[in-house]
Formats: structure tokens, sequence, C-alpha cells
């Protein structure tokens, strides 16, 4: 793989065989700086993401009952309507 890209940049140089091993065992601990966050780029969400997930259906449920309880209420109000129509005619 001495010639793969990742996108239009070189992801580096191919690994060499012959390159010489490191004589110790001793792990090398070094203090790196904290990169700076001022530069990174803004993840946008993808448009497919779950954007709202309940695992416990709770408040599915919930959501369904008011559903329901606003389609009853509406649907008597429409019966209302219906019968003050009725009345007005007889």
């Amino acid at each position: 793989m001495p010639d793969r890209f990742v996108g239009r940049a070189r992801s580096g140089d191919p690994v060499r065989l012959d390159a010489p091993r490191p004589t110790s065992n001793a792990a090398v601990r070094a203090r790196v700086d904290k990169p700076d966050v001022s530069t990174r780029r803004i993840r946008t969400p993808e448009a497919t993401q779950a954007i709202f997930v309940d695992h416990s259906g709770r408040r599915g449920k919930r959501l369904r009952w008011t559903t329901y309880a606003l389609l009853l209420f509406v649907l008597l109000l429409l019966a209302l309507l219906w019968i003050t129509q009725v009345a007005e005619v007889g």
C-alpha cells in the first residue's frame, strides 16, 4: 500500500520492512499539549439520524393517550355542533 490516499491527503509513508527496531522495551512517556479547539470542525447531525429514541415506551404511550383524548374532545364538539344544527331545523 505505498500509494494509499485518504481524500486528497496522503496517509503517510509506507511501512518499511527493513527499518531498525527499537532497542528498549520501556514505554516512552511525553506530555502533549491540548489541541486547539477553536479550529475544530463542527459536526452536523446526519439527516437520517434518530432525533428522539424512547426505549421504555412511556412517552409514546402518553402521547398516544393524549392524542386519543384530543380526538375524543373534537368528536364531542362536532357531535354537539351537529345536534345544535338539527335542533334549530326542527
